[in-house]
């Protein structure tokens, strides 16, 4: 006859109590026991650590292993520095690097060979995270790593654990409503074709645009052409220390503004 799971409840607080391992929920334990191996995508929201939801610090807090993306340059995180206080001590944390290229074989490459680390770990541990800023669901690397890793490991289960998304904490803290009523909200990509761009400038209520680093001259250009530009507010790093608030969106114009901007059309002001 099976233990029930009070009896085997104890015997785990028992041994975690008398072996000094760091703790993991009951939930943890109880889901290791009846599952396969997991994956969880962790959306560690835009930056600032008070912007980390509970779920995300629970969920660390069980994992036995932590992926983190990193440039094929350097293997600084600003994911992981946003979460770092929050794993326990000798959690295993590895570097995952991904090109920063459009280059589809390269970035193919990339996905598949960091696919293959994942399920390795996979198969020896039974639950890991990938941390990404903001959340896993919007402009996320992690969507390309769980479905290579479906392909090389069927039998892993892959969970999304939402984060704030850094269009919502540049609109609360650039004092903005993005919708109400019947408005539409739109997010987008800066590197869309400009047709679709247009388009979206044109019949959004309010429009915030990703990815503009590379594209700001062009985007400011085709924001002006549609006559949003005065209703155009520009911020870099939102929720870090290096944080910047562009009182006129011009400036992103003269250079290339830093990775982490982002531009909101529309919205409505609070004052």
């Amino acid at each position: 006859m099976i233990a029930g799971w009070g009896f085997i409840r104890k015997q785990v607080n028992s041994l975690c109590a008398r072996s000094g391992e760091r703790w993991k929920s009951w939930n943890a334990i109880k889901e290791g026991l009846l599952s396969g191996p997991v994956l969880y995508g962790v959306g560690v929201g835009p930056g600032d650590p008070e912007l980390l939801t509970l779920k995300a610090v629970r969920v660390l807090r069980e994992m036995e292993h932590i992926f983190v993306a990193s440039s094929s340059k350097n293997d600084y995180s600003l994911a992981l520095q946003t979460v770092r206080e929050h794993l326990p001590p000798g959690t295993p944390v590895e570097r995952l690097p991904f090109p920063m290229t459009r280059e589809r074989r390269v970035l193919e490459e990339a996905w598949e060979e960091n696919a293959c680390r994942v399920a390795r770990v996979l198969c020896e541990k039974n639950r890991a995270a990938f941390l990404t800023l903001g959340d896993p669901a919007l402009f996320s690397t992690f969507g390309h790593l769980a479905r290579r890793l479906k392909k090389h490991l069927p039998r892993a289960e892959v969970r999304l654990i939402p984060g704030i998304t850094a269009a919502q904490a540049a609109a609360a803290r650039l004092g903005l409503l993005l919708a109400e009523g019947e408005e539409a909200f739109v997010i987008a990509s800066g590197l869309a074709a400009d047709e679709v761009l247009q388009k979206l400038s044109r019949e959004a209520s309010s429009l915030v645009l990703y990815k503009v680093y590379r594209r700001a001259g062009a985007i400011l250009r085709l924001l002006e052409k549609t006559g949003r530009l005065p209703e155009t507010r520009a911020i870099s790093f939102c929720g870090f220390p290096e944080e910047k608030i562009y009182s006129n969106p011009r400036e992103l114009s003269g250079s290339t503004p830093p990775y982490f901007t982002l531009l909101i059309v529309g919205g409505k002001p609070l004052d």
